[in-house]
């Protein structure tokens, strides 16, 4: 069994992984607008219908970055920004928050398993998931055997 540093994560980490995890499940669909979007604009001759395409297809991206951040920042989710630290064996990950709470996930509950830049994003569910930064292990051994023994069971 091994046992993570505490963890506590920034409404701008959680911003930024809300972000991340958008942008990996709609990749295609951002790509798809964003190169609509230029395609446009390098247009020569852009008519009015045109800047009116182009205005909602931004706005619409910038109206979901807003949404995110809102989100994000929310007191409402502080649940999220708690301080807390994991216990993890083959068997099951607790996690136990600041306040003495504790929650218990069975490894085989886990469906997916999301990496970022610098996260492991455990998903119990489509929107659940439980965030470990790589940096929350002790040693690069625990590290390794997190790999081993959770993520790559998960992704089979």
């Amino acid at each position: 069994m091994i046992k993570t540093r505490v963890i506590e994560l920034t409404a701008g980490d959680f911003f930024y992984l809300l972000l991340i995890i958008y942008m990996k499940k709609h990749w295609l669909t951002l790509i798809w607008i964003w190169t609509l979007i230029f395609i446009l604009v390098l247009n020569a001759n852009i008519s009015s219908v045109e800047y009116l395409l182009i205005s909602i297809l931004i706005v619409f991206q910038l109206v979901l970055v807003v949404q995110y951040w809102l989100y994000a920042n929310s007191k409402d989710n502080r649940i999220y920004l708690m301080p807390r630290f994991f216990e993890i064996d083959s068997q099951q990950i607790v996690e136990r928050m600041d306040d003495k709470t504790s929650s218990t996930i069975k490894t085989e509950r886990f469906v997916r398993v999301m990496r970022t830049g610098k996260y492991y994003l455990l998903f119990v569910a489509k929107n659940e998931y439980l965030y470990i930064p790589f940096n929350a292990f002790e040693t690069d051994s625990d590290r390794e055997w997190f790999e081993n023994e959770i993520v790559n069971k998960i992704k089979k």
